[in-house]
């Protein structure tokens, strides 16, 4: 993919999702703030629900998508923003072969872990156990892939042996 490597397009086509979902959950969430729904579930499956007043689906995601207040909406578009520009400077990195953007990506995985290890703790689900996969996945992928790249490197200032006793 682009001449990268297998893991790093993996990499490079999840930060490109993250993108856009993040992307996506900005406007919702700024469209939401900017019309003062902070109850959106009720709204939006006002008319199933006249149809069919015990649609169990509709009530089902009307119990599990909680109402917020402006302010939430507001805090969760700023933080949503601030992810998609991180994905955007991640990918950018990841399509110019940038080495900061593999110690970036480093740093953001590894920072997540104890937070995730938390989550694991005390509410086992299969969003926090993939995440923190996913995450470890990362780790020990860009781990192993500099620790490569510095033997590499050390293997190449190393003197050639058999040069030196030539001269």
């Amino acid at each position: 993919m682009l001449g990268k490597s297998f893991g790093m397009g993996v990499l490079l086509i999840e930060k490109l999702v993250a993108q856009v979902f993040f992307g996506l959950a900005v406007i919702v969430l700024l469209v939401l703030y900017f019309r003062g729904v902070t109850d959106p579930a009720p709204q939006l499956f006002a008319g199933e629900l006249r149809e069919d007043p015990r649609d169990r689906v509709a009530l089902l995601l009307i119990g599990l998508i909680p109402s917020v207040s402006r302010s939430t909406l507001l805090s969760l578009s700023l933080a949503s923003c601030a992810y998609f520009v991180l994905e955007a400077i991640e990918a950018t990195g990841l399509l110019l072969n940038r080495l900061w953007v593999e110690w970036l990506i480093l740093i953001e995985a590894g920072g997540f872990l104890p937070y995730e290890v938390y989550e694991l703790a005390h509410q086992l689900t299969w969003l926090n156990l993939s995440s923190f996969i996913a995450n470890v996945l990362i780790l020990a992928y860009l781990v192993r892939r500099m620790l490569l790249g510095a033997r590499k490197q050390h293997r190449k200032n190393l003197p050639n042996s058999r040069t030196n006793l030539q001269a």
